[in-house]
């Protein structure tokens, strides 16, 4: 038995058999660290719609919400910093644009404001979010971080507050469009960070500690601790404020927990066949990046131990599908337009 083979296999027996229309519809971005590229993914059947190059190093992805839009940050590799965002016009699946950030080096996490036409991305080189007007390709607005290692970062519906993680200090950022950041500690090492629809809590994941804080932004205090990860890589926040995905690489899991009430509704154990000599963590399939569709009811998470993508069904903690993807898929995003492959 080939080992591909095993794989959809092992898919058949952990997910069952949905109808075509209850199947999710769109495109899936996928960043491809390795290869330099971004991977456009129909989310009905799975198949590659193109793979485009990009910049050096990308990493996060972050679509806009008509759809539009996909860009991606250039991080860079070890020793050259990055310092673009290559834009793509989704319907088009090609890349529209590079954008050049100058000295806001090391670009990294990004989401659009409401408008979809200023996007927040990090700057790890200069303690910065960057607000970049996506038409014209330029900074418009810094807002400073105060804090070392701005990695990640998340936005409130209203796009009147954003959070961001402070791995080398172990605190987080909150900003506003006027006045200096507010500065929370959290556990050690905070890299993967959402915030509520509501802009009232940010979910924080420690690298270090291996647990979840729940902090209120208002008092600056830790609410909940959600013990038991190894890494609490990456989370996310589904947009009608029910439910947070968090991916573990270092245990080959995916947590969905209900956010009212702190309890994990699933955690999904990810097949770990097929594991790429490129794997992060090695022996593990590696789920990182997450993205959830406008809809809540989709989830889809990259597998950088595999290059692959899953779907994953919310309502069921089930594995529904899956994608190839390039090397070492990262950052993702996801989109409502329809691309059909070609």
């Amino acid at each position: 038995m080939s080992r591909s083979f095993a794989f959809v296999l092992c898919l058949a027996v952990v997910s069952t058999p949905i109808a075509a229309q209850s199947r999710p519809t769109g495109t899936v971005i996928v960043s491809n660290m390795n290869d330099h590229t971004a991977t456009l993914i129909d989310a009905a059947s799975g198949r590659v719609i193109a793979t485009l190059a990009t910049g050096e190093g990308p990493h996060e992805v972050a679509a806009s919400h008509d759809g539009k839009w996909a860009l991606v940050s250039n991080y860079g590799v070890r020793g050259k910093a990055g310092h673009t965002i290559t834009v793509i016009d989704v319907a088009r699946a090609a890349v529209a644009k590079t954008i050049e950030l100058g000295e806001a080096g090391r670009p990294h996490g990004m989401a659009f404001l409401p408008g979809d036409t200023i996007v927040a991305v990090t700057s790890e080189a200069n303690k910065n979010v960057h607000l970049v007007d996506v038409r014209s390709g330029t900074v418009i607005r810094s807002l400073p971080t105060n804090g070392r290692t701005s990695h990640m970062l998340s936005v409130s519906a209203k796009g009147d507050r954003i959070v961001t993680g402070n791995i080398s200090d172990g605190t987080i950022s909150v900003l506003s469009m006027s006045g200096e950041p507010k500065i929370i500690p959290v556990a050690r090492q905070p890299e993967g960070i959402a915030i509520t629809p509501n802009g009232n809590e940010a979910w924080v994941g420690s690298n270090r500690d291996s647990l979840v804080s729940v902090v209120d932004l208002a008092t600056g205090e830790a609410t909940a601790l959600l013990r038991g990860f190894g890494l609490p890589y990456r989370l996310m926040v589904s947009p009608d404020g029910k439910t947070v995905v968090i991916t573990d690489p270092m245990r080959a899991t995916v947590s969905i927990i209900d956010a009212a009430s702190r309890k994990a509704r699933f955690t999904i154990d990810v097949p770990k066949d097929s594991i790429v000599a490129t794997a992060e963590v090695p022996g593990s399939p590696s789920p990182e990046g997450v993205a959830i569709s406008p809809d809540s009811r989709w989830a889809f998470v990259t597998l950088q131990g595999r290059n692959r993508m899953v779907t994953i069904d919310l309502g069921r903690g089930v594995i529904v599908g899956w994608a190839p993807t390039g090397t070492w898929s990262d950052g993702i995003a996801f989109s409502r337009l329809v691309v059909r492959p070609k």
